[in-house]
């Protein structure tokens, strides 16, 4: 015990408060054979970047070292031995749901976490871990998972295809929680997307308006045009397209909350004569020629098995010298058919029913289902990482109003878990963000070259 106490003493300096818990954990015959087969994975997996696992006034695991590819490193204090359960038969999910369940915690509260999810996806990226990964072998915690709940999440998906109903019911799940909630963390326009920033320190705010004015440059808006708006979340492009150009908007939602706030924010903006908000599926949308789509991070709701309906209802939905402009979360084209098959915290705990596309998938589904073209692709993926962190420090510092909500520690930590995650995932460019602009052969609007951010 004391040898332990020196070593981690080494490691984590003299004063570190995680050596001064009496409390032991003291996990039985089993659970000691799986801790043991846990700590032997990571000491073969984690040879980048530096994870040191401190049991409450126990053992002290140190797994890698800090090196050029990863510097960062992540002091993890387990609490409670489901810890290693969890990850030995779920793996990815299984660290999620040990978090959520309050087995660990961190020293460094605020990037613990992410420092912990950054070293996992750059050993999840060496080229030794890769090759063993593709060839079905060794477990990792980002790859495979215990064969039960594997198998059950596949067999439950063939039940989850995005029908209208289940649409409205996984939109309502998330974007109904609170339109307080989602205020304590978001900027005061209330935009729940990517923003494009410029300089550093840069408001969030004014990076949000710039992201709103680009994809209305990129969509040739003007006055006299009719926009559709799919997916229009709390109303901040319809307020910015209207003052911006004077032109009509019409927005659809799945959300009751969103539709009550968006609404209420063009009166106070005295816009209510060029706003129009629905609350209707995009394949119900009132047929109509509309001279620009926009639709922001909305796509990821739709599912792999309805992409390519969602762009012939665009198609249907267009002008024909109508510009399209769209803005989504891509996974990577090498993970995609494995990511989607297998089960992911973001759809089991965030956005259910949801499937971030790759670049390849969104390209197949329109060239399939519609005449467009793409005019332009941009990827304002590293911005997402500024973006999560704003969003982190808000709801870090609004965490008491969220309980005074009546939202639980459990909620909160799901929550931290999502954010943190996403952060990680952009910071790492494992996930990209695209500005793609359709249109149709011969397009007469399309003169000029698209401005970039």
């Amino acid at each position: 015990m004391q040898a332990g106490k020196a070593t981690a003493q080494g490691l984590l300096g003299k004063k570190s408060e995680l050596l001064l818990n009496p409390k032991q954990m003291i996990p039985s015959w089993t659970e000691a054979g799986v801790r043991l087969a846990v700590a032997r994975f990571f000491n073969l997996y984690i040879s980048i970047g530096n994870l040191i696992l401190v049991e409450e006034g126990g053992s002290v695991f140190s797994f890698g070292k800090a090196c050029d590819k990863c510097r960062v490193k992540s002091v993890m204090r387990v609490h409670d031995p489901l810890f290693y359960w969890k990850i030995a038969t779920e793996g990815n999910l299984g660290l999620a749901e040990a978090y959520i369940n309050g087995c660990f915690s961190f020293l460094d509260k605020r990037e613990g976490l992410l420092n912990l999810i950054l070293i996992l996806i750059a050993n999840r990226d060496d080229r030794r871990n890769r090759r063993i990964a593709r060839k079905g072998g060794r477990w990792t915690p980002l790859h495979v998972l215990g064969r039960l709940a594997h198998a059950k999440y596949f067999l439950g998906k063939f039940s989850r295809k995005n029908t209208v109903t289940r649409s409205r019911r996984n939109v309502s799940q998330h974007y109904d929680l609170s339109n307080e909630f989602f205020s304590l963390f978001m900027d005061k326009s209330m935009t729940y997307s990517c923003a494009i920033f410029k300089m550093e320190n840069e408001s969030l705010e004014a990076a949000q308006e710039r992201k709103l004015r680009l994809l209305l440059n990129k969509a040739k808006v003007e006055r006299g045009h009719h926009v559709l708006d799919i997916g229009f979340g709390w109303g901040s492009l319809a307020i910015q397209v209207v003052k911006q150009t004077g032109c009509k908007y019409t927005g659809v939602t799945l959300s009751e909350e969103q539709l009550k706030y968006a609404q209420g924010k063009a009166r106070e903006a005295g816009l209510e004569d060029h706003i129009t908000f629905l609350l209707c599926d995009y394949r119900h949308i009132p047929p109509y020629k509309y001279d620009a789509i926009i639709s922001i991070c909305m796509i990821e709701h739709v599912g792999h098995e309805c992409m390519d309906e969602f762009f012939a209802c665009c198609e249907s939905y267009l002008a024909e010298d109508g510009i399209m402009a769209l803005q989504f979360i891509s996974a990577p084209e090498e993970r995609y058919e494995q990511y989607r098959k297998r089960p992911d915290f973001l759809t089991e705990y965030i956005f259910p029913g949801g499937c971030l596309p790759s670049l390849a998938r969104v390209v197949s589904a329109m060239s399939t289902s519609s005449r467009f073209c793409i005019e332009h692709v941009e990827n304002i993926g590293p911005n997402y990482y500024p973006t999560l962190m704003c969003w982190m420090d808000n709801f870090t510092a609004n965490k008491d109003k969220m309980l005074a909500l009546g939202f639980d520690e459990k909620f909160i930590r799901i929550w931290e878990y999502y954010l943190i995650f996403s952060a990680a995932c952009m910071k790492s460019r494992t996930l990209g963000v695209y500005q793609v602009v359709f249109s149709r052969p011969g397009n007469r609007r399309l003169g000029q070259p698209l401005a970039k951010a």
